[in-house]
């Protein structure tokens, strides 16, 4: 059992930090283009625009590889990250709004921890433990008192499976990018969703008026949530978790509702709380405890070099 190289995690948390400020920027997005576009069927627009980036530069750079006997395992996290997770999240911010989806999202970490905990036998010390409650005790209390009220439930309920499914996708997807290269594993898991998708978005666009964006305003919000939200933070997230340990890189995405509840007030002028200030300092307080405890964690190859795939390892 080693400890992270230091650079290593710095440049993991940097990633990770990343990938959280450009999806909480996608709650905005996404809350502005589902006014006139399914949610499903956005979710289509940004896993196939997503996969046709992806895809090329994974096959013609030969990171397009894994073992035969990994495929369900990527087939799997492509379904549940993808298809499962933000399918739920897309639904579920198009009724409860930006600022509740992106915080009720944020509430995965703990998950993150526990199954990082069981599956990657990763050490979950009490201290970090506290810091991870505190961050989620601040999402807990925003949720706890939806500025929507009653009828913002259901959403609230897709988010919450929203956020298990993230966890699962996210504990999953490190298996597999401490062995292979993160580019070819989000590449294969794009596809999957996109196939996956494709029924359900298709379903949705024969009920509206318009399923298709009409304005090119609407087109650009297609282009950042699919190329810098799929895309650019999926590589950043799935790149950063293999240099973290699950509880860390569980607690960076806690970063990602401060983005989405500012940028919701500023642009969309979604109302704020005291509740929402309150919980929000939570959040940031959790998260900077829980970065600033390193985690020793198990292993998974001898030898192995973060940056290079491997291969038929065993844990």
């Amino acid at each position: 059992m080693n400890h992270l190289d230091h650079r290593q995690r710095t440049l993991g948390i940097i990633a990770l930090a990343g990938a959280s400020a450009i999806w909480g920027g996608m709650y905005v997005a996404t809350a502005a283009l589902m006014r006139q576009t399914p949610p499903l069927v956005v979710l289509e627009l940004r896993e196939a625009i997503a996969g046709l980036i992806l895809v090329p530069i994974a096959w013609r750079s030969g990171r397009l590889r894994i073992a035969r006997g990994d495929l369900a395992l990527a087939a799997a996290i492509g379904i549940v990250g993808f298809t499962v997770s933000i399918g739920l999240q897309l639904e579920g911010t198009h009724i409860a709004g930006a600022a509740l989806g992106s915080l009720i999202t944020a509430s995965s970490p703990v998950l993150i921890a526990l199954l990082g905990r069981v599956w990657l036998r990763e050490r979950l010390p009490w201290p970090k433990l506290v810091a991870i409650l505190v961050a989620v005790g601040g999402v807990a209390l925003i949720a706890g008192h939806p500025p929507g009220g009653p009828q913002v439930e259901p959403g609230i309920i897709d988010l919450a499976g929203a956020a298990l499914a993230w966890a699962i996708y996210t504990v999953g997807s490190a298996h597999l990018t401490r062995r292979y290269d993160a580019l070819g594993v989000l590449a294969i898991a794009c596809i999957v969703g996109s196939v996956t998708s494709l029924p359900f978005a298709l379903a949705s666009a024969s009920h509206a008026a318009h399923p298709l964006p009409t304005t090119l305003v609407a087109w650009l919000e297609v282009a950042y949530i699919s190329i810098a939200g799929m895309a650019l933070a999926f590589f950043l997230w799935n790149w950063g978790f293999g240099r973290v340990d699950a509880a860390v890189g569980g607690s960076m995405l806690l970063f990602q509702p401060l983005v989405g509840v500012v940028l919701g007030i500023v642009l969309l002028a979604e109302p704020i709380t005291l509740t929402l200030v309150f919980g929000g300092f939570l959040v940031v307080a959790g998260v900077s405890g829980a970065v600033a405890i390193a985690t020793p964690r198990v292993q998974l190859a001898t030898n192995a070099s973060p940056e290079a795939p491997q291969s038929g390892i065993r844990t």
